[in-house]
């Protein structure tokens, strides 16, 4: 695997692919003209680049290699559409294969394709012709094992009949294999580094809410009660998983962040507040989370009509854009944003900064955090800085200014390098 690539892909303000080294030089455009790109995520050894890219005749999943001669050469397509626009991708660990999510409007559902690193580079893209997803569901979400043999899928909303979580052989996708549980409300399922433990959530036949711990050689699974929606995500270096739910019965997973170490079976609080998202460093000493800054206010003016209330809730509800009551204006309206840290072994928190975010952060990104997580890294490779499109105008979030942030105390405040839309950095 290369070693120190420490670089950043952006997506600059015309909507085009471009790397950077966090310092600001060794700047790189890598595509021009004809697409609009969004979400590029790094493969493993952070040579290629694949992103999700727009035309005004179809989308597609292009990928580009972070090399000095890239412009001169077109992005190579993946998989291309112009009815089943591609919403989100994601590498397999071993950096083989790349899964990605179709849109599948005309079945009102989502499509799970998996292709080949190797067949595409020498073959051409697999599904222009043929769209042939491993599976079809609303939602979808879903953790490659770190092998990249198996995939645990979450498909299917709670109340279906047809909701399943289970593992499936990417490869061999008709086999039959029955869901190893009735989900829960939760989204993005997690598999431990280990490849030992993987956890989600559950409704037991009393139709209480579970968060689960399960694994190979377990002698019974770690039962965790929680309210609400459950986000989790597990620590890239040991046997820990962090997640975030409400204190009432809400229909979201906005919450305390807590911890739960596998080995004792214990759970610690490591933030007790409305926590809206979180990123483990690649050491697994920190957690980045962020809160919204003004978030009794915010609570107050749009769910709640007494911020005490809201305060003692912790969490709050997720409005339907499509309710006649909700606002026009809601689904435009950008947050203030609260980013911590906090150390994981000591349990200390430090406020790091207070910043609007980009649109593509705010309304894309952080509501589906838990799937991002596992694909998408903000987190610098020696685990020092976060990247964060930073809006810079009131007037709009839709561009941005690229910054880093060190994480230590102390250590400075965020530093521009690029203007962009969002931005990721590399995984070595």
């Amino acid at each position: 695997m290369t070693q120190g690539v420490n670089r950043i892909v952006f997506i600059n303000p015309d909507g085009e692919l471009e790397t950077i080294s966090p310092d600001g030089s060794g700047r790189r455009r890598l595509t021009s003209g004809g697409l609009i790109f969004q979400f590029p995520a790094w493969s493993p050894n952070s040579r290629y680049i694949a992103a999700l890219g727009l035309s005004s005749t179809h989308a597609g999943v292009f990928l580009v290699e972070d090399a000095p001669d890239a412009l001169s050469r077109s992005p190579q397509p993946i998989y291309e559409s112009n009815r089943n626009i591609p919403i989100y991708a994601y590498w397999s660990p071993d950096g083989q294969h790349i899964s990605f999510i179709t849109n599948r409007l005309a079945e009102n559902a989502l499509g799970l394709h998996v292709v080949s690193l190797n067949d595409t580079l020498l073959n051409g893209p697999t599904d222009i012709v043929g769209d042939n997803p491993i599976a079809v569901g609303q939602p979808c979400f879903w953790d490659w094992s770190a092998d990249g043999r198996r995939i645990l899928l979450h498909i299917g909303s709670t109340n279906e009949d047809d909701a399943q979580l289970k593992f499936i052989d990417p490869f061999k996708p008709h086999q039959r294999r029955r869901s190893i549980a009735r989900p829960g409300f939760f989204q993005a399922p997690g598999i431990a580094r280990s490849g030992q433990f993987w956890a989600f959530g559950q409704v037991d036949q009393a139709g209480k809410l579970q968060l689960v711990v399960d694994g190979h050689d377990v002698p019974s699974r770690l039962v965790i009660p929680h309210q609400g929606l459950a986000a989790m995500s597990w620590s890239p270096t040991s046997a820990q998983l962090a997640y975030i739910s409400p204190t009432e019965p809400l229909q979201t997973y906005y919450g305390p962040l807590r911890l739960l170490d596998v080995s004792t079976a214990k759970v610690r609080m490591l933030a007790d507040d409305v926590v809206i998202a979180f990123f483990w460093s690649p050491d697994g000493r920190w957690i980045a989370y962020f809160t919204i800054a003004n978030a009794a206010e915010y609570l107050h003016e749009r769910i709640f009509p007494n911020p005490d209330i809201a305060a003692r809730a912790g969490g709050f509800l997720i409005e339907d854009p499509s309710s006649e009551s909700a606002d026009e204006g809601d689904d435009d309206q950008t947050s203030l944003l609260n980013l911590w840290a906090v150390d994981v072994e000591s349990g200390e928190a430090h406020l790091i900064t207070t910043f609007m975010p980009a649109r593509s952060f705010d309304s894309l990104l952080l509501p589906f955090f838990d799937q991002y997580a596992l694909s998408h890294r903000i987190w610098s490779p020696n685990s020092d800085a976060v990247v964060l499109p930073i809006a810079e105008s009131d007037e709009t979030a839709d561009i941005a200014g690229i910054y880093i942030v060190p994480i230590a105390r102390r250590s400075g405040p965020p530093r521009r390098i690029a203007e962009g839309a969002i931005a990721f950095w590399s995984q070595c």
